[in-house]
């Protein structure tokens, strides 16, 4: 009897699906190389290793829609990142890290529940960081840190009209008792006109223990096309008084990333980016971009504060792709801090790196 009623169900669910039009796709990435870095830990030394590639991180997913009738549809995506390099999860005991959310779309937009990208990241990643926001701890420093990427408990809005899109989310801290504890508002706004484009973005996170500290950032950004080619520039503005701007953006294993900074001192950024992409053939494309830091009370927990620092990192990229759906690439980047911000690189003032990779796209 029991297996007769999961058939039926299962039919019945078959039956529904299939009158409701809906579709699920599983998609992914697969990005692993093998980088060498001229410094790696607090000595200074070298070091070979394979880890996820540098263009993105590895992922799984499923995401799919169902027309409820009108233009309005039922949407979802749950996606988890992984480490290609040796199977384990990007976040330990997180199953879906990179995405998990549920919501409803139509000619008003999308609107959205569920750990999400903020509409600041999004802006970059889409749409003006010239490396799609690179991978590698070294290259993504600012625009990764500066928007802080995704969150958990987020309402989100996107829209596109015409030439016209922006987003608004807001993330819930979920603390007793405070609305505000915890909590984070995002907004993002772009507006495209033939090759020219602009955006801005907005994003401020509140302390999960002191609703005065908040960490907020301000950006301004533009794309030009040129043929083949395409220019990207922006701006930053970063207060942060919450302590999390050093640990991320210090790189692994550096004293700001293990320590992150003392809450209730304000850390102030004026960040710039430059970089250009160009396809210089069908299977050629050819990337470039500029990063610099001029940083303010610069705090380590386990330190104090350093007081300022400026930071700054350039990266090229040479991409082959050997089909649509594979590429094999090289990378070569170079980093260099000075005062407070040395706190943020690992063992010495200045750190080489240079990859070679393949990822498949599934």
């Amino acid at each position: 009897m029991k297996k007769y009623s999961l058939l039926l169900v299962a039919a019945g669910l078959a039956s529904g699906s299939a009158m409701a039009q809906t579709n699920v796709t599983i998609y992914g990435i697969v990005d692993t190389s093998i980088r060498y870095l001229s410094s790696d830990n607090a000595a200074g030394q070298k070091n070979f290793i394979v880890t996820n590639g540098a263009i993105s991180n590895s992922r799984i997913g499923f995401k799919g829609t169902e027309d409820l009738g009108g233009g309005l549809k039922a949407v979802f995506r749950l996606e988890n990142g992984f480490n290609s390099d040796n199977g384990s999860m990007s976040s330990a005991g997180t199953l879906f890290s990179r995405q998990s959310y549920v919501g409803l779309s139509g000619s008003f937009g999308q609107i959205s529940l569920g750990r999400q990208y903020t509409p600041l990241f999004d802006l970059m990643a889409d749409h003006f960081d010239p490396l799609t926001v690179g991978n590698y701890d070294q290259n993504a420093w600012l625009p990764a840190g500066a928007t802080l990427v995704r969150n958990s408990n987020m309402i989100k809005y996107y829209g596109t009209f015409g030439g016209f899109s922006g987003g608004l989310s807001y993330a819930m801290g979920e603390k007793a008792g405070s609305v505000k504890l915890g909590s984070q508002f995002g907004a993002s706004a772009q507006y495209t006109a033939g090759p020219l484009s602009f955006g801005a973005g907005y994003l401020q996170t509140v302390s999960p223990v002191n609703s005065d500290w908040k960490d907020t950032t301000y950006n301004l950004s533009a794309s030009y096309a040129i043929g083949a080619a395409k220019l990207f520039g922006g701006y930053y503005q970063i207060k942060d008084s919450t302590g999390t701007t050093p640990a991320y953006f210090g790189v692994s294993n550096s004293v700001a990333a293990i320590n992150g900074g003392i809450g209730g001192v304000e850390r102030k950024d004026n960040a710039y980016f430059l970089g250009a992409t160009f396809q210089a053939t069908p299977a050629w494309s050819l990337t470039a971009a500029g990063y610099y830091d001029k940083s303010k009370n610069v705090t380590v927990a386990s330190v104090g504060n350093l007081g300022d620092g400026t930071r700054y990192a350039l990266v090229g990229v040479a991409e082959y792709a050997l089909s649509k759906r594979t590429q094999v690439y090289g990378t070569v980047d170079y980093n260099k801090a000075k005062d407070a911000a040395l706190s943020e690189l690992v063992g010495r003032d200045s750190v080489t790196g240079v990859g070679v990779g393949i990822r498949h796209i599934f």
